[in-house]
């Protein structure tokens, strides 16, 4: 599947007058494990086989939006749970060690995770970090990523 592509990766160049302008692609830098930020950031960023997994899940941070703002419509709703911080893991990981991916994230985890943000995100991390350490993730590294996952859903208001 080819990665997302919005007008914000392209620039364009008038090369001479009386031509029609170029568009360039500017390729964005590829993920790295354990790299941190809003996960709509990382749209359009090469993967090589890594994911970047919402923390919390998006399904929660959705329930806890709804509750939040419930007048607020779904599309709404969905473009402000991809303003929650990802942390970039290896594909494996995601798909076979997170208590959240595909079906594993039931109705009551979602909405236990949902009325307490922070705790979720502690228990989702504490999942994945033995097997990230197999990755050669340290201990100080991991713990970093945890704290920046944390300092960004706290910025974006989602808990304190």
């Amino acid at each position: 599947m080819p990665e997302e592509k919005d007008f914000r990766d392209y620039i364009l160049i008038l090369p001479i007058p009386n031509m029609p302008p170029v568009y360039v692609y500017l390729s964005k830098p590829p993920v790295k494990l354990l790299d941190v930020d809003l996960y709509s950031n990382f749209a359009g960023r090469p993967r090589n086989g890594m994911h970047a997994d919402h923390m919390p899940s998006a399904a929660a941070v959705k329930k806890a939006l709804k509750k939040r703002y419930p007048m607020r419509k779904r599309e709404e709703l969905d473009n402000l749970s991809k303003d929650v911080a990802a942390i970039i893991i290896p594909s494996k990981v995601h798909q076979k060690f997170s208590v959240t991916y595909g079906g594993r994230n039931s109705p009551n985890q979602i909405e236990q995770d949902a009325k307490d943000l922070k705790a979720a995100v502690d228990r989702d991390f504490n999942a994945i970090k033995p097997v990230l350490k197999n990755y050669g993730a340290t201990e100080e590294q991991l713990e970093k990523a945890r704290s920046k996952v944390h300092k960004i859903n706290q910025k974006q208001g989602l808990y304190k």
